[in-house]
Protein backbone atom coordinates (compact mmCIF):
# COMPACT_ATOMS: atom_id res chain seq x y z
CA UNK A 1 0.00 0.00 0.00
CA UNK A 2 2.82 2.24 1.29
CA UNK A 3 4.33 1.47 -2.28
CA UNK A 4 1.33 2.40 -4.06
CA UNK A 5 1.00 5.80 -2.58
CA UNK A 6 4.49 6.80 -3.36
CA UNK A 7 4.01 5.88 -7.17
CA UNK A 8 0.89 7.41 -6.86
CA UNK A 9 2.36 10.32 -5.23
CA UNK A 10 5.60 11.02 -7.49
CA UNK A 11 4.91 9.80 -11.03
CA UNK A 12 1.05 9.10 -11.80
CA UNK A 13 0.21 12.49 -10.66
CA UNK A 14 2.78 14.29 -12.57
CA UNK A 15 2.42 11.89 -15.24
CA UNK A 16 -1.30 13.13 -15.55
CA UNK A 17 -0.81 16.52 -14.84
CA UNK A 18 1.38 16.57 -18.35
CA UNK A 19 -1.05 14.33 -19.53
CA UNK A 20 -3.36 17.34 -19.27
CA UNK A 21 -0.82 19.52 -20.85
CA UNK A 22 -0.62 17.86 -23.66
CA UNK A 23 -3.93 18.68 -25.10
CA UNK A 24 -2.62 22.30 -25.12
CA UNK A 25 0.48 21.79 -26.66
CA UNK A 26 -0.23 19.24 -28.78
CA UNK A 27 -3.65 20.00 -30.19
CA UNK A 28 -3.03 17.87 -33.15
CA UNK A 29 -1.65 14.89 -31.71
CA UNK A 30 -2.60 14.84 -28.03
CA UNK A 31 -3.34 11.47 -27.56
CA UNK A 32 -0.53 9.97 -29.23
CA UNK A 33 1.53 11.74 -26.97
CA UNK A 34 -0.48 10.93 -23.85
CA UNK A 35 -0.50 7.04 -25.14
CA UNK A 36 3.51 7.22 -25.38
CA UNK A 37 3.08 8.74 -21.07
CA UNK A 38 0.82 5.48 -20.55
CA UNK A 39 3.82 3.48 -21.93
CA UNK A 40 6.51 4.99 -19.97
CA UNK A 41 4.26 4.29 -16.47
CA UNK A 42 3.73 0.42 -17.79
CA UNK A 43 7.36 0.68 -17.61
CA UNK A 44 8.08 2.23 -14.77
CA UNK A 45 5.02 0.41 -12.67
CA UNK A 46 6.43 -3.10 -13.55
CA UNK A 47 10.25 -1.96 -12.82
CA UNK A 48 8.48 -0.61 -9.20
CA UNK A 49 6.20 -3.81 -8.47
CA UNK A 50 8.25 -7.08 -10.06
CA UNK A 51 11.55 -5.61 -8.35
CA UNK A 52 10.62 -7.24 -5.11
CA UNK A 53 10.94 -10.88 -6.64
CA UNK A 54 14.02 -10.28 -8.63
CA UNK A 55 17.39 -10.69 -8.27
CA UNK A 56 19.40 -7.99 -6.48
CA UNK A 57 21.19 -7.35 -10.12
CA UNK A 58 17.70 -6.76 -11.87
CA UNK A 59 16.57 -5.16 -8.62
CA UNK A 60 18.81 -2.41 -8.94
CA UNK A 61 18.65 -2.48 -12.62
CA UNK A 62 14.77 -1.35 -12.04
CA UNK A 63 15.87 1.11 -9.70
CA UNK A 64 18.14 3.07 -11.77
CA UNK A 65 15.31 2.73 -14.80
CA UNK A 66 12.98 4.32 -12.41
CA UNK A 67 15.21 6.71 -11.97
CA UNK A 68 16.41 7.59 -15.26
CA UNK A 69 12.19 7.72 -16.00
CA UNK A 70 11.32 9.56 -13.37
CA UNK A 71 14.20 12.20 -13.72
CA UNK A 72 13.19 12.92 -17.56
CA UNK A 73 9.19 12.93 -16.44
CA UNK A 74 10.59 15.98 -14.12
CA UNK A 75 12.13 17.59 -16.42
CA UNK A 76 9.02 17.46 -19.31
CA UNK A 77 6.81 19.07 -16.18
CA UNK A 78 8.94 21.48 -15.57
CA UNK A 79 8.69 21.93 -19.08
CA UNK A 80 4.93 22.23 -19.26
CA UNK A 81 4.79 23.95 -15.75
CA UNK A 82 7.20 26.66 -17.20
CA UNK A 83 5.09 26.87 -21.03
CA UNK A 84 1.81 27.36 -18.99
CA UNK A 85 3.04 30.20 -17.17
CA UNK A 86 4.77 32.16 -20.29
CA UNK A 87 1.65 31.16 -22.47
CA UNK A 88 -0.58 33.25 -19.05
CA UNK A 89 1.85 35.89 -19.36
CA UNK A 90 1.36 36.08 -22.78
CA UNK A 91 -2.25 35.87 -22.83
CA UNK A 92 -1.80 38.84 -20.02
CA UNK A 93 0.08 40.87 -22.57
CA UNK A 94 -2.13 40.93 -25.33
CA UNK A 95 -5.23 42.50 -23.03
CA UNK A 96 -2.17 44.80 -21.88
CA UNK A 97 -1.81 45.88 -25.45
CA UNK A 98 -5.18 45.93 -26.59
CA UNK A 99 -5.78 47.86 -23.32
CA UNK A 100 -3.00 50.44 -24.57
CA UNK A 101 -3.95 50.28 -28.21
CA UNK A 102 -7.49 51.38 -26.73
CA UNK A 103 -6.20 54.30 -24.87
CA UNK A 104 -4.34 55.37 -27.69
CA UNK A 105 -7.50 55.32 -30.10
CA UNK A 106 -8.91 57.57 -28.06
CA UNK A 107 -6.15 60.13 -27.01
CA UNK A 108 -5.73 60.60 -30.90
CA UNK A 109 -9.45 60.93 -31.05
CA UNK A 110 -9.32 63.52 -28.37
CA UNK A 111 -6.68 65.25 -30.16
CA UNK A 112 -8.19 65.22 -33.39
CA UNK A 113 -11.35 67.03 -32.18
CA UNK A 114 -9.31 69.59 -30.33
CA UNK A 115 -7.41 70.22 -33.02
CA UNK A 116 -11.16 70.63 -35.42
CA UNK A 117 -12.40 73.11 -32.18
CA UNK A 118 -9.55 74.99 -32.76
CA UNK A 119 -9.54 75.55 -36.27
CA UNK A 120 -13.22 75.84 -35.55
CA UNK A 121 -12.90 78.91 -33.23
CA UNK A 122 -10.02 80.31 -35.48
CA UNK A 123 -12.49 80.71 -38.31
CA UNK A 124 -14.99 82.38 -36.53
CA UNK A 125 -12.34 84.67 -35.38
CA UNK A 126 -11.22 85.23 -38.12
CA UNK A 127 -15.02 85.91 -39.61
CA UNK A 128 -15.18 88.61 -36.94
CA UNK A 129 -12.57 90.28 -37.73
CA UNK A 130 -13.37 90.60 -41.24
CA UNK A 131 -16.90 92.05 -39.77
CA UNK A 132 -15.40 94.41 -38.06
CA UNK A 133 -12.97 95.75 -40.56
CA UNK A 134 -15.84 96.08 -43.23
CA UNK A 135 -17.61 97.92 -40.49
CA UNK A 136 -14.81 99.56 -39.64
CA UNK A 137 -14.15 100.34 -43.85
CA UNK A 138 -17.94 101.51 -43.82
CA UNK A 139 -17.69 103.78 -41.21
CA UNK A 140 -14.55 105.67 -42.34
CA UNK A 141 -16.35 105.84 -45.57
CA UNK A 142 -19.04 107.65 -44.31
CA UNK A 143 -16.37 110.37 -42.54
CA UNK A 144 -15.54 113.77 -44.18
CA UNK A 145 -12.57 113.57 -46.29
CA UNK A 146 -10.32 115.56 -43.89
CA UNK A 147 -10.71 113.61 -41.24
CA UNK A 148 -10.32 110.26 -43.21
CA UNK A 149 -7.16 111.93 -44.16
CA UNK A 150 -6.31 112.78 -40.10
CA UNK A 151 -7.10 109.03 -38.84
CA UNK A 152 -5.04 107.89 -41.91
CA UNK A 153 -1.88 109.80 -40.93
CA UNK A 154 -1.88 109.02 -37.16
CA UNK A 155 1.23 107.28 -36.14
CA UNK A 156 0.91 103.89 -35.75
CA UNK A 157 2.44 102.68 -32.62
CA UNK A 158 5.51 100.18 -32.89
CA UNK A 159 4.77 96.80 -31.69
CA UNK A 160 6.62 95.80 -28.10
CA UNK A 161 8.60 92.81 -28.18
CA UNK A 162 6.58 90.90 -26.02
CA UNK A 163 8.78 87.33 -26.85
CA UNK A 164 11.81 87.64 -24.52
CA UNK A 165 15.21 86.01 -26.17
CA UNK A 166 14.93 82.73 -24.70
CA UNK A 167 18.76 81.82 -23.07
CA UNK A 168 19.60 78.54 -23.59
CA UNK A 169 21.00 76.75 -20.55
CA UNK A 170 24.48 76.28 -20.10
CA UNK A 171 25.58 72.73 -21.74
CA UNK A 172 26.84 70.15 -18.97
CA UNK A 173 28.13 68.10 -22.70
CA UNK A 174 31.78 69.33 -23.30
CA UNK A 175 32.31 71.35 -26.23
CA UNK A 176 32.97 69.86 -29.33
CA UNK A 177 30.82 66.65 -28.48
CA UNK A 178 27.09 65.84 -29.34
CA UNK A 179 24.81 65.10 -26.17
CA UNK A 180 22.92 61.81 -27.04
CA UNK A 181 19.72 60.28 -25.46
CA UNK A 182 19.31 56.80 -25.83
CA UNK A 183 15.44 55.86 -25.87
CA UNK A 184 14.50 52.61 -24.20
CA UNK A 185 14.45 49.51 -26.25
CA UNK A 186 11.36 47.98 -26.01
CA UNK A 187 11.21 44.17 -25.59
CA UNK A 188 8.52 43.07 -28.12
CA UNK A 189 5.85 40.82 -26.43
CA UNK A 190 5.32 37.28 -27.61
CA UNK A 191 1.52 35.81 -28.56
CA UNK A 192 0.28 32.56 -26.42
CA UNK A 193 0.91 31.07 -30.40
CA UNK A 194 4.70 32.58 -30.46
CA UNK A 195 4.95 31.14 -26.95
CA UNK A 196 4.24 27.35 -28.00
CA UNK A 197 6.31 27.54 -30.70
CA UNK A 198 8.95 28.00 -29.02
CA UNK A 199 8.45 25.20 -26.78
CA UNK A 200 6.79 22.63 -29.08
CA UNK A 201 10.35 21.03 -29.75
CA UNK A 202 11.50 20.96 -26.25
CA UNK A 203 8.46 19.22 -24.89
CA UNK A 204 8.21 16.83 -28.44
CA UNK A 205 12.02 16.19 -27.30
CA UNK A 206 11.30 14.99 -23.69
CA UNK A 207 8.05 13.34 -24.61
CA UNK A 208 9.94 11.21 -26.98
CA UNK A 209 13.01 10.31 -24.50
CA UNK A 210 10.45 9.53 -22.25
CA UNK A 211 9.17 6.77 -24.14
CA UNK A 212 12.22 5.62 -25.62
CA UNK A 213 13.75 5.30 -22.10
CA UNK A 214 10.63 2.98 -20.77
CA UNK A 215 10.28 1.08 -24.15
CA UNK A 216 13.90 0.34 -23.93
CA UNK A 217 14.17 -0.03 -20.56
CA UNK A 218 11.62 -2.28 -20.89
CA UNK A 219 12.92 -4.53 -23.75
CA UNK A 220 16.71 -4.64 -21.91
CA UNK A 221 14.59 -6.09 -18.75
CA UNK A 222 12.33 -8.65 -20.80
CA UNK A 223 15.62 -10.57 -21.57
CA UNK A 224 17.53 -10.42 -18.36
CA UNK A 225 15.39 -10.65 -16.31
CA UNK A 226 15.79 -13.50 -13.17
CA UNK A 227 13.11 -14.31 -10.85
CA UNK A 228 14.20 -14.94 -7.08
CA UNK A 229 10.82 -15.78 -4.97
CA UNK A 230 12.20 -16.78 -2.19
CA UNK A 231 14.81 -14.30 -2.05
CA UNK A 232 17.82 -16.43 -1.74
CA UNK A 233 19.99 -14.04 -3.52
CA UNK A 234 19.87 -17.24 -6.12
CA UNK A 235 18.13 -17.04 -9.46
CA UNK A 236 15.04 -19.34 -9.78
CA UNK A 237 16.27 -20.50 -12.58
CA UNK A 238 19.51 -22.10 -11.06
CA UNK A 239 18.16 -23.95 -8.60
CA UNK A 240 16.67 -27.51 -8.56
CA UNK A 241 13.16 -28.59 -7.91
CA UNK A 242 12.25 -28.53 -4.09
CA UNK A 243 14.92 -26.38 -3.10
Amino acid sequence: MRRLLLYATVVLLPAVIVGISNFAVFPDSAWQATLMLVVTLGASAIFTWQSGNATPKIARYCIVADFVICAILCANLAGHWILAREVSAAKQGVVERHAEEDRDDRRKTADAERQLALKKAEAELTAANIKLANAERRRLAQLPIAERRSMLSAPTPEPTQTNAPIIAPMSLVPPGSVATVSAPIAVPRLTPDQVRDSWWWRLTALAIAECVAGVLAGAILAGVWEWDRNHDGIPDHLQKPGK
